[in-house]
């Protein structure tokens, strides 16, 4: 069968999210390729499956030494497994990156979802926004910005801090956007504790917040994790006189979500220290 324009790579655990896109896009724009780091799953609703890595960039690079030839794919999309959209939202976001010949991208956070930074939140005033980071989370590339960057995908095991370098490569070479027309939700909080992931890391001898500090010495001049002031694409029906204002009110408010973040964590990080003791006084 003809391969379809675009490629969407999950890396999968047994509660992946994958299954749950696929079902609800039945009229897909995307392949999937399903990179599992559990013992796989018997299933054949992906067009792809693979496994091996230590994370899921590693994960990207065992599937792509054995990619498809010629590649057919314009855009590919990695993501984590816990990451949802709304029915038929995966297909939505691919014709908006090829509608504005986005060249790295992602779809915006939606609000009070588990989030990192604030400049990738949702902001109502926009279709499309100029932003100087795309996170590893689950980042699209141009197939030219896959060859650009896949140099990057294995200068970390923690995968923290590729996404640094993927903006300071591009720091005034190529745009990164957020698609704020389609919003995504995080879906897995953690308890308060390190996942099996991070607990692997730890086993491993490696610190995600050094090889974050490697990265960053690396580009120093780099302007950080922000929407910049122009190259936005506004809402239909916003006045022109009004967008300026309109968009930077809704940054503005993001220091809401930060807040909440900050509160929900350490709530998490309390109740697991809570637990801990109490199973310790059972114990």
């Amino acid at each position: 069968m003809m391969a379809r324009p675009n490629l969407l790579f999950v890396r999968a655990g047994a509660d992946s999210l994958h299954r749950q896109l696929i079902a609800e896009d039945r009229a897909r724009n995307w392949d999937c390729c399903v990179s599992w780091y559990v013992p796989p799953r018997e299933e054949g609703i992906a067009e792809y499956y693979c496994d091996g890595g230590d994370n899921k960039l590693e994960g990207f690079l065992e599937f792509w030494k054995r990619r498809p030839q010629p590649w057919p794919y314009r855009y590919v999309w990695i993501m984590d497994d816990d990451v949802y959209l709304r029915p038929g939202d995966v297909s939505r976001f691919f014709e908006f990156c090829e509608r504005y010949s986005t060249y790295v991208s992602q779809p915006a956070l939606r609000w009070f979802t588990h989030t990192t930074l604030n400049c990738l939140v949702h902001n109502p005033a926009c279709v499309l926004r100029r932003v100087s980071f795309i996170e590893v989370m689950a980042p699209c590339f141009s197939t030219p910005a896959l060859e650009r960057l896949i140099h990057t995908f294995d200068w970390t095991k923690s995968t923290w801090g590729i996404d640094w370098a993927w903006g300071c490569l591009l720091q005034g070479e190529q745009p990164l956007y957020v698609v704020d027309a389609i919003v995504m939700e995080h879906t897995r909080t953690g308890d308060g504790r390190p996942g099996p992931f991070y607990r692997k890391l730890s086993a491993m001898g490696i610190d995600p917040a050094e090889e974050l500090g490697r990265v960053r010495r690396m580009f120093p001049e780099f302007v950080g994790a922000r929407t910049l002031a122009d190259g936005h694409v506004f809402r239909p029906g916003i006045p022109p006189s009004l967008t300026p204002l309109t968009w930077r009110t809704f940054e503005k408010l993001k220091v809401i979500v930060r807040l909440r973040k900050q509160l929900m964590r350490q709530w998490r990080q309390r109740r697991a220290r809570l637990e801990d003791l109490m199973h310790g006084a059972r114990g």
